[in-house]
Order: structure tokens, then C-alpha cells, then sequence
């Protein structure tokens, strides 16, 4: 079957089929992972149109082409392993040609993001673009959470200390102490 793909379909199926067809767990991680892409990349900016929503950043684009994709049986959404494509995804998959800069952003943050729990994620997003707060709700939640949330990036390796500081909410003397205060080891040892 011949397909003629829009561009944003192109960029969903990369997105899903990079890193071997590593699956995408949750429509809150394709929404924040071409977030962030797009945020590299002005020119997807205006394709995607992300606005603030209740889980942050939101893209009505993504979402329906996501749900095209599935109706073209182009990617399929397992019970726990998340979005993947299909057998015909992957013949198409094999046949775009993105360019290398794109393949290496859109894999750098599947690979950030992937290992994460939605409230890690979350947390970042938040604090990293904080105007994607204000329809927010999950930040009330999170906000308690701040500080475990920060040191769960940090010995996971996916922050640096300042941004995990910004994440628990404190400057990077007081989670400093915070960190010394419970013990916790997060550099490491080389």
C-alpha cells in the first residue's frame, strides 16, 4: 500500500521508530518528547502548535495524528508497552530520510525521557517551561514531590545538580545540604 504522509506524520513515525522501535510508554511522553523536539527545531513549533494544557505542554496535532497513524495500522498501542509501530510502520520507517540533526535530537530525548515515570517527567517539563503551568492540573501535586522528584533525576543521571536543584525548588547550597543531609551519594565515581 502506497502512502503519502504529511510531514508531522513523518516526524511521529521517526519519533516512535527510532532506537529500534523502542516502544513510546504514554501519550504524556509522544506529547513531551516532540515537545521537546519541537523546541529544538522552531520550524515545528508552527506544525505541532503545543499550547498549555492540564498535563503541560499539549499539541491537538499530535494527538490526532497519533490516532491516524493507529487507524492506518502504521503504529499500534500495546496494554503496557506503549506506542510501537507496526510491520508496515517499520517498512515506512525504513524508508524516511530525516535529516541527521533531527535523528539525533528526537533520539538523544527518546532516550532521556523513556526511563523516566510521568511524574519525572513532568517535573522537568514544568520547571524547564513553566509558562505550560498555568492549565496545569498535576503541578499542585507534583510540588510536594519536588525535592524526591529532583534527587530521582539527579542519580538517574538525566540532571545536572543545578537543574535538579531548580527542580526540588531550593538554590543549589540549601539541596546541597539537602542531599548531604540524607545521605544520598549521587556523583559518580570515576
Amino acid at each position: 500500500m502506497k502512502y503519502d504522509l504529511d510531514d508531522e506524520e513523518k516526524l511521529i513515525l521517526y519519533a516512535i521508530g527510532c532506537l529500534q522501535n523502542t516502544p513510546i510508554k504514554g501519550k504524556i511522553k509522544l506529547q513531551k518528547l516532540l515537545f521537546l523536539v519541537s523546541n529544538v527545531f522552531g520550524s515545528l513549533e508552527d506544525l505541532l502548535m503545543y499550547e498549555p494544557h492540564l498535563y503541560g505542554p499539549y499539541s491537538e496535532v499530535v494527538d490526532n495524528v497519533l490516532q491516524s497513524l493507529i487507524r492506518l495500522g502504521l503504529v499500534k498501542e500495546g496494554e503496557k508497552k506503549g506506542y510501537y509501530l507496526t510491520d508496515e510502520g517499520k517498512k515506512i520507517f525504513n524508508s524516511l530520510t530525516p535529516k541527521e540533526e533531527l535523528v539525533e535530537v528526537i533520539t538523544d530525548f527518546k532516550e532521556f525521557l523513556n526511563d523516566l515515570d510521568n511524574d519525572e517527567l513532568l517535573a522537568f517539563i514544568y520547571v524547564s517551561y513553566p509558562e505550560y503551568i498555568k492549565e496545569s492540573v498535576k503541578w499542585d501535586e507534583l510540588k510536594p514531590k519536588r525535592e524526591r522528584l529532583a534527587v530521582s533525576l539527579l542519580k538517574k543521571g538525566k540532571v545536572s545538580f543545578s537543574k535538579a536543584s531548580e527542580i526540588a525548588g531550593m538554590n543549589p547550597g540549601e539541596f546541597d545540604k539537602y542531599l548531604k543531609d540524607r545521605g544520598v551519594a549521587w556523583r559518580n565515581a570515576n
